[in-house]
């Protein structure tokens, strides 16, 4: 990120090969399509790439590529661009194809494609901040207090969001399991 921001064009390549796994499940978690994800992703890197300039040097590169990719998660939500009828289910791995170990059944694909719409459904429904804690905290797994930092909220604050999302998930989705 250093080089980056000291204008090396080339560092670009090991940041993206580096984080590009976190900034898609991030992706992914909000806009709940694969291919709106990776487009996200590579607008990030964009982002990111254009602004490594603003970047504070003493800060890890991390936290700040997963800042851009939840503000522009976000953003592109917000505008409605990936607005369709039917929605892709979430399957095990980093849900690409070209991270996916082997291609699941029919037998799974069809009860992975309920489960992901209903699932989908569920946290499309929650309020945004709920939405964003539940997602950097579930589907990136960080940490409460890094939640707190990228999101700029008191650790209080994320702690109740979390429990207000999961609350309202459950809600949701009780009779999933019988």
């Amino acid at each position: 990120m250093a080089r980056l921001s000291a204008g090396d064009r080339e560092a670009l390549g090991p940041l993206m090969e580096r984080h590009q796994r976190r900034v898609y499940r991030i992706a992914l978690a909000y806009l709940r399509d694969p291919d709106d994800a990776l487009d996200a992703v590579q607008e990030t890197f964009v982002k990111a790439f254009l602004n490594a300039a603003r970047w504070d040097g003493s800060a890890d590169a991390g936290p700040w590529l997963s800042r851009i990719a939840v503000n522009h998660a976000i953003d592109r939500y917000r505008r409605g661009k990936r607005r369709r009828a039917t929605y892709s289910p979430i399957e095990e791995g980093d849900h690409d194809p070209h991270y996916a170990a082997e291609e699941p059944s029919p037998e799974r694909r069809a009860i992975s494609r309920n489960l992901g719409e209903r699932i989908g459904t569920a946290l499309r429904a929650l309020p945004e901040k709920q939405r964003a804690v539940f997602a950097l905290r579930h589907y990136d797994e960080r940490s409460l207090e890094d939640i707190a930092r990228l999101l700029d909220l008191p650790l209080g604050t994320v702690k109740s969001t979390l429990h207000r999302a999961i609350l309202g998930l459950r809600e949701r989705l009780a009779g999933l399991s019988s």
